[in-house]
C-alpha cells in the first residue's frame, strides 16, 4: 500500500503525527463528559396542570380533554399518554424518533396559551410544559438536618444553599423537599363577617386594592425628569391588619384584624419527609445535559463539607444517593476488564510470535486504536458511559487483528534474510494492505445499521455500536500507517536466529491434527451437514424456551418501597403507617445504611401529592459489604411488609438502572394495558385481570394504576335559586373554596426584605366539614340580603376513580406485576392463555406494557438491523473477491453462530 510505504520513508512526518494523536486523543479523553448512561428517553413534552379541589373526572373533562384535543395536531406527534387525578393532569406527549423535544417546545407552550380561555379560570397558574424523560432524575441527594426548627433551615437552604449550587458548572435545577415556609394567614371568623355582614369576596378585594403597587409614568421634580411608583405595598403585618373591609352605619371602618385572625404562621403540610421519625429536609439535584456527573458531585460535595464546617456542628449534611459513586464504581469494572483484556492479548501474541519486539509494536497499537476512538467520540458529542466503554472493550480483540496481519506478514519475509526492513514492509503492505481494509469493512458495516437503531433500543446501542466503529477505522490506520513505521524502527537490523519452540511443537500438533479433522469432514461431508443443521434448529427451538428480559437487574444498593393506603387516608394517617413500614425495614434489613420515608406524596419525578401515597427510598451498604443481593432483600422484605400492614398496597422497586428504565417503560416487570371507553366496563375487567395475576407463582405483587374506591363530596347547586337571588355562581364557588381550603391572594415583602404569601382561611371546617358547615357560610344576593350556603345546595358523597389514564386519547387501565426474577416469558405465556380460554369482554383491549412492550418494540428494529448488516457483510466480500459464490458460502454460515449463543446462555 503507497500509505505504508510512505510512512516509513518519512519518519518525521509520522512521528509528529504521532505526537498529535496522543496529544488530540488524550485531549479529547479528559474533556468528555461522565456519566452513568447515556439519555435513553423517548423524545417527550410533560405538561403539568394543577387544579385544586377537582376530582380525577372533572379535571379529564374540563383540562385534559381540551389539551389533548389540541397537541394530536403537533409537528412530529407520535402518541401521547395521560393521567388526570385529583387536582392534576399529566400530560406525555411523544414525538417521532430523531425530534429534538426542545424544538418543540415553544409550539406546545403556543398551543397552550391559545386555549387558556377554554380551561377553568381557577387552575393553578397556567398549564406548564416542559421537556420531560429521565435528565429529570436526580444525580445527587442529600439530607439537611438543622434541629428541629426546619423554618429557620429553609430560610438557609432558600437564601444560601440553593444560590451556591446552582452556581456550580452544569447544574440544571435544585429541588428541596420538606421545606417549611412561614406564611401571613387570615383566619376569617364566620361569626363576625355574619354580623358585619361582609362577604368573603369583599375582603379578598380590599386586601388586593390595598397591596398595590403601581408605575405612574415619569414626572418633572425640582429640575428632574423621574419615574414615578405609586408605593402601596404592605409592608409589615400589621399594614394587613388594618386593611379596611367594611364601615360601620356611622361610617367606621372594619379592620381586618376585626374580623380575622391574622398570624405569621407554617402551613399545615401537604406532606412529610422523615428519617426515624425525625423531619428533615431532602435535595436532589439534577444535571444538564452537558453536565460531567462526576464533576458536579464532587463540586457539590466539597460545597457541603465547606458549609458544614461553617456551621459549627449546627446544620449535617448526609448523601443519600450519589450516582457518580455507581458510575465511578461501574466504569472501574469495565475499565479492569479492557486492562485485563489488553494483557490477555498481548500475552497470547508473545505465545504465537515469540519476539519481544514484535509484541512491543501490536501492544502500542491498542492504545493507538483506542486514541482515535476518543477523538471522533469527542467530536461525536459521545460521553464515556457504560455503553461507550462497553463498545472499547469490546473491540480490544478486534482492533489488533490488521496490525497482527500487516506484522506478521512483515516479519515472515524479513526472518527469511532476503529482504531488508524496507523491501518487507513495502512486499507485506502490498499483499494485505486490501485485505486488511476488507476485513475491517466486513466488521465495521455490522455496526453501522446498529448506530442509526431508533428509540430507547437504539438510545441503548447507539454508543456501543460507534466506539466500536471509531475504534476499528483507528486500527485500520494503525495497522497501515504506524504499524510499518514502527516495524522499522524497533526490527532488529539482522534477522533473528529461528528456533523450535515448545509453543511452536504444540502448535504444530494442533495443526495435524486439525488436517486430519478437516480431511474426515470433507469426506462425510452429508453427515457434518445434517448434524450441523440438526444442531442450528434444536439451538433455534432452544431460544424460544429461554426466559426474556430487556436489560439484566442491576444491584445498584438502593431500593424503593411504594405504600398506597385506602383512599381517604390523611398525611398524618398515612405518616403514622408508613413509619411502621420503616421501622419493619430497619429491623428486617442489617444492611441497611439510609431510609427516606416521603408520606403524603407518590415517587414520581414531578412530586404530586396524595395524602393515601407515602414511598421510602432504602440506601445499602455497597454490594462487596453485604451477603444478600438487593433482590433477595426486596423478595423477603416484600412478604414481611405485607403482613404487618395488611391495608396497604405495597410494592418493591429497584433503584439505579432499574429505575430508570421502569420511567421510561412507565413502569417495570410485566404489564398490561387495558383499552375501552366504558371506564365501569374497564375497571371490572382490570380487577378480573389483577386477580389472575396474583395466583400466577411468578409474580410478588400486582397493581393497577387507577381504583373505584375514591370518594368526593359534591355541593350540588340549585341554579334557579342562584337566578332568583341574584348571587353569582362563581362567586359561590370562590367563597365555599376559601372558606373550606383556605387560597393565596396576595404577597407582601417586610422590611427585612422576607417576602411572605397571604392565605385566607377560616373557622368553618375547625371540627370538621359537616351539614351546619353550609348552615356557618354565608351567601350575599345582589340586594345585600344574606342568603345560607345551605338554602342553595346539598351535599352528595359519590364514588369517583383516583386517576383517569389515556393512551392516545382512549381510556385505558394498567395492570402491573412485580415478579420473582427478571424472566417476564412465562407469566406472559400464561397471561395469552387465560385470555384465549377467557377472552376480554367486548369494547375491551389490551395492549403489552411495561418491560413486555419494549421487548416488543424493540425486536422488529433489531432484527431489521441485523437483516441489513448480513447483506452490508455480503456487499463487502462481493467487491473483494468479484465473485458471487464464495461470499454466499461464508454468509450462509453466520446462522451457525446461534450454536455458541444458546450454549452460552445455558451455561450462565
Amino acid at each position: 500500500m503507497k500509505v505504508s510505504k510512505q510512512a516509513i520513508r518519512h519518519p518525521v512526518i509520522i512521528g509528529m503525527l504521532l505526537i498529535v494523536l496522543i496529544v488530540f486523543g488524550f485531549y479529547g479523553l479528559t474533556g468528555q463528559n461522565i456519566e452513568f448512561m447515556s439519555d435513553i428517553n423517548m423524545p417527550s413534552i410533560i405538561v403539568l396542570s394543577l387544579y385544586p379541589g377537582a376530582g380525577a373526572e372533572d379535571v379529564e373533562k374540563e383540562v385534559t380533554n381540551i389539551l389533548e384535543d389540541e397537541f394530536v395536531t403537533l409537528p412530529n406527534y407520535k402518541s401521547m399518554d395521560s393521567v388526570s387525578s385529583n387536582s392534576m393532569s399529566m400530560i406525555t406527549i411523544y414525538y417521532q424518533d430523531g425530534s429534538d423535544p426542545y424544538d418543540q417546545l415553544d409550539e406546545v407552550r403556543y398551543r397552550i396559551t391559545s386555549l387558556l380561555s377554554d380551561l377553568p379560570k381557577n387552575l393553578e397558574g397556567d398549564p406548564l410544559a416542559l421537556v420531560g424523560g429521565a435528565s429529570m432524575l436526580p444525580i445527587l441527594t442529600f439530607s439537611i438536618a438543622g434541629g428541629k426548627d426546619i423554618g429557620r433551615v429553609t430560610s438557609y437552604v432558600q437564601d444560601e444553599l440553593i444560590p451556591a449550587i446552582s452556581q456550580i458548572q452544569g447544574v440544571a435545577e435544585l429541588t428541596v423537599h420538606g421545606q417549611k415556609e412561614l406564611e401571613a394567614f387570615v383566619q376569617l371568623r364566620l361569626s363576625d363577617l355574619s354580623a358585619r355582614k361582609i362577604s368573603v369576596t369583599q375582603v379578598v378585594t380590599l386586601i388586593g386594592y390595598a397591596n398595590s403597587r403601581l408605575p405612574l409614568g415619569t414626572a418633572e421634580y425640582q429640575g428632574k425628569t423621574l419615574d414615578l411608583r405609586y408605593g402601596g405595598e404592605f409592608s409589615s403585618l400589621e399594614d394587613l391588619k388594618s386593611v379596611a373591609v367594611g364601615y360601620t352605619e356611622t361610617g367606621t371602618p372594619i379592620r381586618l384584624e376585626d374580623v380575622a385572625t391574622v398570624t405569621l404562621r407554617y402551613p399545615d403540610p401537604a406532606y412529610s419527609v422523615e428519617s426515624d421519625r425525625a423531619s428533615l429536609l431532602v435535595a436532589n439535584v439534577t444535571k444538564r445535559s452537558d453536565g460531567n456527573i462526576v464533576k458536579i458531585n464532587k463540586a457539590i460535595k466539597a460545597l457541603l463539607e465547606e458549609e458544614e464546617e461553617k456551621s459549627g456542628g449546627a446544620l449535617t449534611f448526609s448523601i443519600i444517593g450519589d450516582d457518580s459513586r455507581t458510575t465511578i464504581a461501574s466504569l472501574n469494572t469495565v475499565i479492569r476488564s479492557g486492562l485485563m483484556g489488553i494483557i490477555m492479548a498481548i500475552l497470547v501474541i508473545v505465545l504465537f510470535l515469540g519476539d519481544t519486539r514484535s509484541t512491543l509494536i501490536i501492544g502500542f497499537s491498542i492504545p493507538l486504536s483506542l486514541l482515535f476512538a476518543f477523538i471522533g467520540m469527542a467530536a461525536m458529542g459521545i460521553t464515556i458511559n457504560l455503553m461507550s466503554l462497553s463498545g472499547l472493550v469490546s473491540s480490544l480483540g478486534m482492533v489488533v487483528d490488521g496490525s497482527i496481519v500487516m506484522l506478521e506478514q512483515i516479519y515472515r519475509y524479513y526472518r527469511t534474510g532476503d529482504l531488508t526492513v524496507t523491501q518487507s514492509i513495502d512486499r507485506a503492505s502490498d499483499e494485505v494492505g486490501s485485505p486488511i481494509l476488507a476485513s475491517t469493512l466486513t466488521t465495521v458495516v455490522v455496526f453501522i445499521p446498529i448506530s442509526m437503531l431508533s428509540g430507547i433500543i437504539g438510545s441503548i446501542f447507539k454508543d456501543i455500536a460507534l466506539t466500536l466503529i471509531l475504534a476499528l477505522a483507528g486500527s485500520f490506520l494503525v495497522a497501515i500507517i504506524f504499524v510499518p513505521f514502527f516495524a522499522k524502527q524497533l526490527l532488529r537490523p539482522v534477522p533473528p536466529q529461528v528456533k523450535t519452540r515448545r509453543f511452536n511443537r504444540m502448535m504444530d500438533s494442533v495443526e495435524r491434527k486439525y488436517k486430519r479433522a478437516l480431511d474426515w469432514s470433507l469426506s462425510n461431508s452429508a453427515f457434518i451437514l445434517v448434524i450441523c443443521i440438526s444442531i442450528l434448529v434444536l439451538s433455534a427451538f432452544t431460544i424460544t424456551k429461554l426466559g426474556s428480559t430487556f436489560l439484566p437487574s442491576t444491584d445498584n444498593s438502593d431500593f424503593y418501597v411504594h405504600m398506597e393506603f385506602p383512599q381517604g387516608y390523611s398525611v398524618q394517617e398515612s405518616r403514622e403507617r408508613s413509619a411502621l413500614v420503616e421501622g419493619l425495614i430497619r429491623s428486617e434489613v442489617p444492611e441497611m445504611q439510609d431510609v427516606i420515608t416521603y408520606s403524603g406524596m407518590g415517587d414520581t419525578f414531578l412530586g404530586g401529592n396524595s395524602p393515601n401515597m407515602a414511598y421510602s427510598r432504602v440506601v445499602l451498604v455497597p454490594v462487596a459489604q453485604r451477603k444478600r443481593s438487593v433482590h433477595q432483600i426486596m423478595l423477603s422484605l416484600q412478604g414481611r411488609i405485607a403482613d404487618e400492614v395488611p391495608d396497604a398496597t405495597i410494592r418493591l422497586e429497584n433503584g439505579g438502572f432499574d429505575k430508570l428504565l421502569g420511567l421510561v417503560t412507565g413502569g417495570g416487570g410485566y404489564g398490561i394495558t387495558l383499552v375501552s371507553e366504558d371506564l365501569s366496563l374497564l375497571f371490572m375487567e382490570a380487577q378480573r385481570i389483577q386477580n389472575h395475576l396474583q395466583q400466577d407463582p411468578a409474580v410478588v405483587s400486582t397493581r393497577v394504576d387507577t381504583s373505584f374506591d375514591a370518594s368526593q363530596l359534591v355541593l350540588e347547586m340549585d341554579r334557579d335559586s342562584l337566578n332568583r337571588l341574584g348571587i353569582n355562581s362563581y362567586e359561590a364557588a370562590l367563597t365555599s373554596r376559601i372558606l373550606v381550603e383556605g387560597m393565596d391572594v396576595a404577597t407582601f415583602t417586610d422590611t427585612r426584605g422576607e417576602r411572605y404569601s397571604i392565605r385566607i382561611g377560616s373557622d368553618a371546617t375547625e371540627k370538621g366539614f359537616t351539614e351546619d358547615t353550609l348552615n356557618a357560610i354565608q351567601l350575599y344576593s345582589m340586594g345585600g340580603t344574606s342568603i345560607p350556603l345551605a338554602s342553595v345546595a346539598k351535599l352528595e358523597m359519590r364514588s369517583t376513580l383516583s386517576e383517569i389514564n389515556h393512551t392516545d386519547r382512549a381510556k385505558t387501565i394498567t395492570i402491573g406485576a412485580s415478579l420473582v426474577d427478571e424472566d417476564t416469558s412465562l407469566v406472559l405465556q400464561r397471561m395469552n392463555e387465560y385470555l384465549d380460554s377467557n377472552p376480554l369482554a367486548e369494547g375491551v383491549s389490551s395492549l403489552s406494557g411495561g418491560v413486555i412492550q419494549l421487548i416488543e418494540e424493540s425486536i422488529p428494529p433489531v432484527v431489521s438491523a441485523l437483516l441489513i448488516a448480513w447483506f452490508l457483510v455480503y456487499t463487502v466480500m462481493v467487491i473483494q473477491f468479484e465473485r458471487f459464490r464464495q461470499p454466499a458460502i461464508i454468509i450462509v454460515s453466520i446462522p451457525f453462530c446461534i450454536i455458541g449463543v444458546v450454549l452460552g446462555l445455558l451455561g450462565f
